[in-house]
């Protein structure tokens, strides 16, 4: 069950904390360390997913013949299911207010996700599944530690200090490691 956002960008169990600690030293606060987990393994379960779907997308790409009608065909699909989702969880539509005050770039969403279904068609069969998910995640990785120094996009700042700047260079490392052998 998804946790309602509240005022200030917390989730509805951690408006209550009269401080919370930040969202990844501790759980989410009122909902204990059960559900905390439940969001990680949700998390590696996504990782999972992309090395995934690089091979499912190639493997369509292969069977088609063509790149780009298996993109359109791959976002049609996620198009379907997320609306069947929508429906079974019972969601209603946004109204037009909500829909007016999301930031200009929220709606970019869509245009990120069919670069990543881009990048599985046409990278992913060159560089090969290893490579290919360790570029995606080191690449992650170092834009999320930006977003999260800078607060920007709605997170939380938390301040990428010399720690958290080791472990991005050793994921790049990584990646070296792995396109040599």
């Amino acid at each position: 069950m998804p946790l309602p956002v509240v005022a200030g960008g917390r989730s509805e169990g951690e408006a209550d904390c009269p401080n919370p600690a930040p969202r990844r030293a501790s759980p989410v606060c009122g909902r204990g360390k059960g559900v905390y987990l439940l969001f990680i393994l949700f998390a590696a379960g996504a990782g999972i997913t992309s090395a995934l779907q690089s091979g499912t997308n190639n493997a369509l790409q292969k069977a088609l013949g063509t790149q780009l009608w298996t993109v359109s065909i791959v976002s049609l699909v996620t198009l379907t299911v997320s609306l069947l989702l929508s429906l079974a969880a019972g969601e209603r539509l946004p109204s037009g207010q909500a829909i007016a005050q999301a930031p200009w770039w929220s709606w970019t969403g869509g245009v990120l996700g069919i670069v990543f279904v881009l990048a599985t068609v046409y990278a992913s069969p060159r560089l090969g599944a290893g490579l290919f998910v360790a570029l995606i995640v080191t690449a992650s990785t170092v834009a999320a530690l930006v977003l999260d120094h800078f607060g920007w996009m709605g997170f939380e700042v938390h301040q990428a200090g010399l720690g958290r700047i080791a472990g991005a260079v050793l994921m790049i490392l990584g990646v070296a490691l792995i396109s040599i052998f």
